[in-house]
């Protein structure tokens, strides 16, 4: 999905070792509904074809394309937050469901805890929601899978 980057690269252990990170799971949860759940967007998001749907994601995962794709202290996390709004959107690219799949599965909460002492409520909400995001993505129907993502414009302002 990344250029010169493969999913296996960002499923190593790394992601325990950092020493601190931001509590961001339930900002990016924030930033997700205030940009996105409000009654114009939900128009719009009504009203767009496959390829819109999969540019908005795009858009998402391009303001921060470094974090999806390089090892980092919040890679799983923003995985998560960005495939449960795929999710709920039922909306799922074909090229970043594998990838979200991966990176996911390999996610251990308990680890990642223990890294990185979680406060209690993005831990309650993180403990909450992987294992529901899990079981959408893995039960997700080929035939449902949406137009890819782009690939090779990562970086780029879409004004």
């Amino acid at each position: 999905m990344f250029p010169g980057v493969k999913v296996e690269s960002l499923l190593k252990g790394d992601v325990y070792l950092f020493p601190e990170r931001d509590d961001i799971y339930l900002k990016f949860l924030k930033y997700f509904i205030d940009l996105y759940d409000y009654p114009r967007a939900i128009t719009v998001w009504n009203q767009s074809t496959d390829e819109e749907r999969s540019g908005r994601l795009w858009r998402i995962v391009n303001e921060a394309w470094e974090s999806y794709s390089k090892i980092n202290e919040n890679l799983p996390v923003i995985w998560l937050a960005t495939a449960k709004k795929a999710l709920e959107w039922d909306h799922v690219p074909v090229n970043f469901h594998p990838w979200a799949l991966a990176i996911l599965e390999h996610f251990d909460l308990e680890r990642y805890h223990a890294a990185y002492h979680l406060p209690r409520d993005e831990y309650e909400a993180i403990a909450h929601d992987l294992p529901i995001v899990l079981e959408g993505l893995r039960n997700y129907p080929a035939e449902k899978l949406a137009a890819p993502i782009d690939e090779d414009n990562w970086g780029y302002i879409d004004y």
